[in-house]
């Protein structure tokens, strides 16, 4: 009656006030209403204002945590007058950053990728170890993976300023000969001179000179090359390798074939073969892909390599050991190392050579249904885009000149492309590497933004409004070894199958086959690991990722009961 009340009140109001618009009125019914007790059902968007009242700097929370939390408070003091049993949905946002995952190839990774050795040797197959690793990936997603691959060798030529340098760090210990180096920028080699270096005093200014210019990664190789005098002015060079704990002589010449050597190949090999030597002096690399007409052979690249040598190093001596590194095309652009020796006088390949490989670590990015490393600005585009300095102190400015920059970049994106992108960004005296995502829409990028939207159930018990208890949880890499290892006796071949893919395959005419019953009762054993402690009544959404014939998700709904299991929440 109240309300009924409260209605004929505003009505007899509208014959008096006719010209008040109609939806006034309507809002005026629904205050009425909101301030009489009643039973809502309502949903609600938080806007801009409703998070700086409830004391956030931010149009969003940092957590569903905090929406559980705050929430109830602001429903109180919106709808003061709501009666018992009401429910709101509402609706809010919750910052989601980009996260880069870390992972470490391991020695099962590179077998899975069809490798008899533990590092890559191609961006290739970086790329296949990724794909099997992270079958689920979606666009945007991020890895720095950690892996081994052949160290190439990084030249590098002694500057006056490292003579310098030389001469300062080595005046006590070779006072004549450091002050000639100083002096004349280079090494005297006459050997009956007080400046004489001999080789083993060269390598330790060279230990001076790389020590102050790179980093030191273990098996790199640097091929080093300096000024000298023995009569006349003259070049010699050293190739060194860093082996944890300084550098030190390493054997056999590298050599990299370049776009001429590349030319060179295709006009020798044009009869013996015509299209994989066409191939390779248009490309400048070998194609490697296996039943393509223009594809390399690796006798076929010896029979290269021995060609290019003998025209090269003609006075090559036998026993004479060469590294040589090759651009190749497997599907992608990336590289092989071959390691020869003269045997009376041919190229073999050099079975007792040792690769020298190197740690890596580096950001991979998932967009467009496939891996690759993030669009990453260089100093000239940051030069193009205005800055300075290599970094943008602003991140509100670097987002939108990036945006539009990407417009330069890709003329020819299509609708719904996506790129990723790593830039630097200087905030309070420190430079941090940013990623950040962009989609091609109606003509231009636009940021994919770093909030996703959410929603939650409130209702109105004892005069506090509660939030529904289900917890949405998606499982991780762990939760899949947890599960596997649990039933791996049980299921032996599905939960082998687990562990190397991380999801559940639901193809039923498969051995890997999970049927309902066998995924309910895996969520039982992963729910009471990561919440034994759960109170009876407590909800859970499970995400889990599928095999269908193609890569998906599903999800369950259940329910903690009384005997301590996990039901369907039907």
């Amino acid at each position: 009656m109240k309300n009924i009340y409260y209605i004929l009140i505003l009505f007899l109001g509208l014959s008096f006030i006719g010209c008040e618009p109609m939806e006034d009125i309507h809002d005026d019914i629904n205050d009425e209403i909101d301030g009489s007790g009643a039973l809502a059902d309502k949903s609600y968007t938080l806007t801009e204002d409703d998070y700086e009242s409830l004391g956030s700097s931010f149009p969003n929370f940092n957590s569903e945590e905090d929406a559980r939390t705050l929430i109830p408070d602001f429903l109180d003091a919106q709808y003061p007058f709501y009666g018992e049993g009401s429910s709101i949905n509402v609706t809010f946002d919750i910052y989601d950053p980009i996260r880069v995952e870390d992972y470490e190839v391991t020695s099962d990774d590179y077998n899975e990728a069809g490798l008899d050795v533990d590092y890559f040797t191609g961006t290739s197959q970086i790329y296949d170890v990724l794909e099997t690793v992270f079958p689920q990936a979606d666009n945007g997603d991020y890895i720095n993976l950690m892996y081994e691959t052949v160290a190439e060798e990084i030249p590098y030529a002694i500057t006056a300023e490292d003579f310098d340098l030389i001469g300062d760090n080595l005046g006590e210990t070779y006072p004549d000969e450091a002050s000639s180096a100083a002096q004349y920028s280079n090494f005297d080699r006459r050997e009956d001179r007080d400046a004489y270096w001999s080789n083993d005093m060269i390598l330790e200014a060279i230990n001076v000179v790389l020590d102050d210019n790179f980093d030191d990664v273990t098996n790199q190789i640097y091929n080093v090359s300096y000024a000298v005098y023995d009569g006349s002015a003259g070049t010699e060079s050293m190739t060194v390798q860093f082996n944890g704990n300084a550098y030190v002589a390493f054997g056999g010449t590298s050599y990299e074939v370049s776009a001429a050597d590349f030319d060179e190949i295709g006009n020798e090999f044009a009869e013996e073969f015509p299209q994989p030597a066409s191939s390779a002096a248009q490309y400048s690399n070998f194609e490697r892909r296996d039943g393509n007409a223009s594809a390399w052979t690796e006798a076929m690249i010896l029979e290269a390599i021995n060609f290019l040598l003998d025209s090269k190093f003609p006075d090559a001596s036998e026993g004479t050991q060469f590294a040589v590194t090759y651009a190749v095309y497997t599907g992608a652009a990336g590289s092989e190392v071959i390691n020869v020796v003269k045997v009376d006088g041919d190229y073999e390949l050099d079975l007792n050579a040792s690769v020298s490989t190197i740690t890596t670590t580096e950001v991979f990015a998932f967009t467009n249904g496939s891996w690759g490393m993030p669009f990453t600005l260089a100093m000239e585009d940051y030069e193009a885009l205005g800055q300075s300095y290599p970094n943008f102190s602003n991140e509100d400015q670097a987002l939108y000149r990036i945006g539009i920059y990407l417009g330069m970049q890709f003329p020819y994106a299509e609708e719904g492309d996506i790129t990723a992108v790593a830039y630097d960004l200087y905030s309070s005296g420190e430079t941090s590497t940013e990623y950040v995502n962009y989609i091609f829409e109606d003509g231009e990028f636009s940021l994919i933004p770093s909030t996703r939207t959410s929603s939650l159930k409130f209702g109105l018990n004892d005069g506090l409004w509660v939030p529904d208890n289900t917890i949405r949880y998606s499982l991780t890499g762990d939760d899949y070894v947890t599960i596997a290892t649990a039933l791996e006796d049980t299921y032996p071949t599905p939960a082998s199958s687990m562990l190397r893919y991380s999801n559940f395959d639901t193809r039923s005419d498969n051995d890997n086959y999970w049927s309902p019953d066998m995924i309910l009762e895996a969520v039982n054993i992963l729910l009471n690991d990561i919440n034994p402690s759960a109170a009876v009544g407590q909800k859970y959404i499970v995400t889990y990722a599928v095999y269908n014939g193609s890569n998906t998700t599903n999800s369950l709904s259940v329910i903690k009961v009384e005997d301590g299991s996990w039901v369907l929440n039907e």
